[in-house]
């Protein structure tokens, strides 16, 4: 994860208080622009996330002084915004004490370079760094991964009255439209601790594939894909069946390098699977976790 804020200058290792304090005073005496003066303030400043600077314009957006300092406009999509802001802000906190133009730099980057008050959901999980939902596939995803969670459908089905019908045997092309209903209602809401949590654990954006699923839970795809055959043919009794294809004369006595090609070639095709086309939480789909992934 990429850093979010700064609040001390770089570079302090491990030299401990005493050491963190003497870096900073050599910092300060050496440095005279905008971004030492907020720094030496005892202000956060925001960091190099993109989603972070998403979040500031977001923030700030409604506010017609801001809009005019960034040079971007309201709707502006909040991708290309807070592109916009974080370059207006690096600007602003590298001006030097004594230019024309040191005092207006302060006062805005005071303003709109520090953490912002991070009113929405959707802010605070962008400063959070992690990525909101929002393509058809996310929303497909989501409610495969948690249509057996009760509390998800019954939050889904309280939206309002066109949601309320939702469970989870509803289709998945009328599933998720509700689901992202759900999801585009929770990000505008106040940013309370349970509204940020149940967004972080439904709603964020989801891998684009069940290689990114399995990795994202801390799993490694295959290296050694005659090792994973011998690891698991003595309990996948269906294992050869599986993946031999055409090739009708393997089986479980084969040469390891023979079967482990086959397994390779078969999860090479499993794991570019989506979500929802390969319900990981299905029990036929469970074996691409066992045979493809450490």
């Amino acid at each position: 994860m990429k850093t979010l804020t700064t609040k001390v200058s770089m570079g302090l290792g491990a030299a401990g208080v005493t050491g963190a304090a003497a870096t900073g005073a050599w910092y300060m005496s050496q440095s005279n622009d905008v971004k030492s003066q907020l720094i030496s303030d005892g202000l956060t400043l925001v960091g190099e996330s993109p989603r972070a600077w998403r979040a500031v314009f977001l923030a700030h957006k409604e506010d017609g002084d801001f809009i005019s300092f960034v040079g971007i406009s309201e709707s502006m999509n909040d991708r290309e915004a807070g592109s916009k802001v974080m370059s207006a802000c690096k600007k602003v906190t590298s001006e030097y004490s004594g230019s024309k133009d040191y005092d207006i730099s302060l006062s805005k980057a005071k303003k709109y370079c520090t953490t912002p008050e991070l009113k929405t959901v959707e802010a605070k999980v962008l400063f959070s760094d992690h990525e909101i939902s929002s393509e058809e596939r996310d929303f497909r995803d989501i409610f495969i991964l948690h249509k057996g969670d009760n509390s998800f459908v019954e939050k889904v089905k309280a939206v309002d009255s066109s949601t309320s019908s939702f469970d989870s045997n509803v289709g998945i092309d009328t599933a998720y439209s509700l689901v992202q209903k759900f999801c585009d209602s929770l990000k505008v809401k106040e940013s309370s601790p349970s509204n940020v949590a149940d967004y972080e654990k439904y709603c964020l954006q989801t891998p684009s594939n069940i290689q990114g699923f399995y990795e994202s839970k801390g799993l490694t795809l295959v290296g050694d894909w005659a090792g994973k055959f011998e690891s698991i043919k003595a309990s996948d009794t269906n294992l050869v069946n599986d993946i031999k294809g055409s090739s009708s004369n393997l089986n479980q006595s084969s040469p390891s390098s023979e079967v482990g090609s086959k397994l390779e070639e078969w999860c090479k095709k499993e794991v570019v699977k989506t979500i929802n086309s390969a319900d990981p939480n299905s029990g036929e789909n469970s074996k691409v976790k066992t045979r493809c992934f450490n």
